[in-house]
């Protein structure tokens, strides 16, 4: 027998013979044999996790005692957490000891003094240091908290001895537990035991909006991003103190909004006014001088339609460059007026004039932009993009994740929920829950309403790689009547340079979609207020006539075959009546009104067969 031999013939998990006179090779064995072999061994079969965490959290279990039953002699469940006792720190009780910590270092009467201390020694003075870092943490920049603190808590200044003390507590919030007894070792050093009292109270949203814009974020080449405070950043620690009580005999209110007081009630009362932005008042004032334009179809000169107009003439020409530049009018001759081709591309049947004209001005608008250009409005309680027009210089936005969800991040949604009143919004933000989609989303939505309450009427909203962070984009609100509306661009975030002048020629193009929506009836027309509704007319005069019998093509019913000059259709039980046309030689009745005339009162018009059809008398289509 050979050395290292098997004295037993041969190894059977190898396949090979186990008699004497086997000498058959061993057979190799196959992949699913090796991983039947296969297994991991169980070094601790006896580890009790529950035990080791309740070490950990230094809360023993004695043998028959339930694991969440409190040790004997433990602290006060509303007290300070001492970092010489309770180390490791449980991390719910650490993140609501250090929003006290933050609210009681911003509250004390010298904090003002430390901070503009702080602004004046160019970001040298620790105890404005420890300031500044707390109010970071108050306005959810925590980062920037943290690199604060580290800065005053380093100097070992006692002083200083409130920055340890938070990061004594971030770091146990976070389960970082080594860092936590580091920074325990150096406060029990120091000799300190937090003290005071201890408050926990909600931040106001219009507070923590305050100091975001007193916060310019840095990138240093070696330390990376560092928050930097600005000049008045001090006047807003007042927003943090603990509001005044309420007189003794004036009932304490109920459960708070979900924000400031003040800002809810301002926004309760927001609404959309559709007639006060200034491109719905030029819309209006091109609108004066389409009418002119109509009633002159051979043209019409400058002055002349100045006069009908009612427009002065530095008004005016601006208009007209405009309405040259969309095709609501030409030039046949020098300083000559008439309508152009827009008029007829609105007129035509089945509403797509409208879409097409539209179209035609959304591509003007990416041409001056050069950026993708997006028409939306806000229907049944969802976002909708109903028209865009982007090319191969102007990409469009990917949308990664449906529009209609996302509405907390796009300028396209933020601009439409700035426009809805305050139940609105939390009626939108209760079925669209804002969630984070890169790390710029606003997912609070006390936060959301603070941003959109911030955001002046007519103004752009912007989303600075909120939805998508290589996207920057803005939008312009466009009202249509009751519905909210808006105007937006997008670009890659290479280009967000030319996000200002890019958003500044999307705003003018938001007269001539405002044009178009006036001329196709879906913004009703400039009513003075107070004024009574106007009556039907008696008769058609010819303008009107024309100007109707060009947007309609198509009869009404087959009743009005018959008649052979202008006549209204209504049926007994309507409120409305519908105008038609005489009709063309060759051809059949043509519908006139892209409205109802009305009101009338219904059975006003008798009607055998519930329709009647009432023609002109002889010569009245002339008068």
């Amino acid at each position: 027998m050979r050395p290292g031999e098997d004295p037993g013939g041969g190894d059977p998990g190898r396949g090979g013979s186990g008699g004497p006179g086997g000498g058959r090779a061993a057979a190799p064995r196959s992949l699913a044999e090796f991983l039947a072999c296969a297994g991991v061994r169980d070094r601790y079969p006896h580890y009790d996790l529950g035990a080791a965490e309740a070490r950990l959290l230094r809360v023993p279990r004695a043998p028959g005692v339930p694991a969440a039953a409190p040790a004997r002699g433990r602290r006060r469940p509303f007290g300070w957490s001492d970092p010489a006792r309770d180390r490791p720190l449980e991390s719910e009780r650490a993140r609501r000891d250090l929003k006290a910590a933050c609210l009681a270092v911003v509250g004390e009467p010298r904090a003002g003094a430390d901070l503009e201390a702080f602004l004046e020694s160019r970001h040298s003075d620790l105890p404005g240091a420890v300031v500044f870092g707390c109010l970071l943490y108050l306005a959810g920049l925590r980062e920037g908290s943290r690199f604060w603190w580290q800065f005053a808590a380093g100097s070992g200044s006692p002083r200083t001895a409130p920055a340890a003390y938070c990061l004594f507590l971030d770091h146990s919030r976070r389960g970082e537990h080594h860092d936590a007894r580091l920074w325990a070792r150096e406060l029990g050093r120091r000799g300190f035991r937090p003290s005071g009292r201890r408050e926990l109270r909600e931040v106001r949203l219009c507070a923590q909006a305050a100091v975001l814009r007193y916060v310019d974020q840095c990138d240093d080449p070696d330390l990376g991003p560092v928050p930097l405070p600005r000049p008045g950043l001090p006047a807003v620690l007042a927003a943090f103190l603990p509001p005044p009580p309420l007189p003794a005999p004036r009932p304490r209110p109920g459960p708070g909004p979900l924000r400031h007081p003040a800002l809810t009630s301002a926004a309760r009362g927001t609404v959309v006014q559709s007639d006060t932005g200034e491109a719905l008042a030029q819309a209006r004032r091109a609108l004066a001088a389409v009418r002119v334009l109509e009633r002159h179809p051979l043209g019409v000169r400058a002055a002349q339609l100045a006069r009908e107009s009612g427009l002065a003439g530095a008004e005016l020409r601006p208009l007209l460059v405009m309405l040259r530049e969309e095709e609501y009018a030409y030039c046949p001759a020098p300083g000559v007026y008439a309508p152009g081709p827009a008029l007829d591309r609105l007129a035509a049947p089945g509403g797509t004039g409208l879409a097409g004209q539209l179209q035609r001005t959304l591509a003007l608008a990416r041409d001056s932009a050069g950026a993708a250009v997006y028409l939306s409005r806000y229907a049944e309680g969802e976002v909708r993009i109903t028209q865009m027009a982007d090319g191969p210089g102007a990409p469009p936005v990917r949308e990664w994740v449906d529009f209609r969800a996302a509405a907390h991040a796009s300028a396209v949604g933020k601009c439409l929920l700035t426009q809805l009143d305050h139940d609105g919004r939390a009626d939108h933000v209760a079925r669209h829950r804002p969630t984070r989609l890169t790390a710029r989303t606003i997912t609070d939505s006390r936060a959301l309403f603070s941003a959109l309450d911030a955001v002046a009427p007519g103004a752009p909203v912007f989303d600075l790689r909120e939805y998508s962070p290589g996207v920057v984009c803005s939008a312009v609100p466009i009202a249509t009547g009751d519905a909210a509306g808006s105007l937006a661009l997008s670009l890659p975030a290479a280009h967000a340079h030319r996000l200002g002048a890019a958003t500044e020629a999307l705003r003018r193009k938001a007269v001539p979609v405002l044009l178009a929506l006036l001329l196709s009836g879906a913004i009703p027309p400039d009513v003075p207020a107070g004024a009574a509704p106007a009556a039907p007319p008696a008769a058609a005069t010819p303008e009107t006539l024309r100007q109707l019998g060009r947007l309609f093509r198509t009869p009404l019913t087959r009743f009005t075959a018959s008649a052979g000059g202008p006549h209204l259709v209504s049926d007994s039980s309507s409120g409305a009546a519908y105008l038609f046309d005489a009709p063309p030689e060759g051809g059949g009745p043509r519908l006139a009104l892209p409205q109802t005339l009305g009101p009338l009162a219904p059975g006003s018009l008798p009607a055998p067969e519930g329709l009647v059809v009432l023609g002109t008398h002889p010569g009245q289509g002339d008068s």
